[in-house]
């Protein structure tokens, strides 16, 4: 990533903007664990013009990277214990990220949070998948060691793994994830709730 930025920057300015949206993660700033705090610093440093879009736990992991467990064992296992997550629908985000581009000049060289309004742990989330679904939900907190292993061996790379695993065990240990208004502010619309987005995505679920 770094090589790829260093040589976008150094294209003749004929050629191309220095102007960058970067899709990055809520609480990228804090978190120099994850490869998005690093992204982002030398975005900074090599000087482009820039928005940072970090949003909060997507809506959609729940019909892509978590559906096959919930389809065939009607079961969420993560290392998330009580921990609670900000729930967002890409739709948002991509209605966010327009107006950004849209108005560049107006938003950009700072980092906007783009979140829902509520903030949910997994028990919640089971529970709403159930009673709007009709179909029932369990959801299992185990140890983030074992869950490693779990999509190690389910055939995750290393990287990927550990993403997942981080992704879904530091809400356990950290505060509530900040709610903002942002997503309001840019588009004039409110954020997509939770039991709306599942009822839109009903027939994946029951598929």
């Amino acid at each position: 990533m770094r090589l790829i930025l260093i040589h976008f920057y150094n294209l003749p300015k004929k050629t191309i903007s220095k102007k960058i949206v970067f899709l990055s993660v809520q609480g990228a700033e804090k978190s120099k664990i994850i490869p998005h705090h690093r992204i982002e610093n030398l975005i900074k440093t090599l000087g482009f013009n820039y928005i940072f879009v970090r949003p909060s736990y997507f809506m959609q992991n729940l019909t892509t990277a978590l559906l096959p467990e919930i389809k065939e064992h009607q079961s969420i296992t993560l290392p998330s214990g009580k921990g609670v997550f900000n729930w967002i629908d890409v739709k948002n985000i991509a209605e966010a990220i327009a107006f950004l581009i849209e108005d560049f000049d107006k938003y950009k060289n700072k980092a906007y949070e783009i979140t829902g309004s509520e903030n949910k742990n997994f028990y919640d989330i089971a529970t709403l998948i159930t009673n709007i679904t009709g179909i029932k939900i369990q959801y299992k907190s185990i140890n983030p060691i074992r869950f490693y292993f779990k999509k190690r061996k389910e055939g995750l790379e290393k990287p990927f793994a550990l993403v997942m695993t981080m992704l879904h065990f530091l809400p356990r240990i950290e505060k509530a994830p900040n709610i903002t208004t942002n997503f309001k502010d840019i588009t004039g619309k409110q954020p997509t709730l939770l039991k709306d987005f599942i009822e839109r995505e009903k027939t994946i679920f029951n598929g």
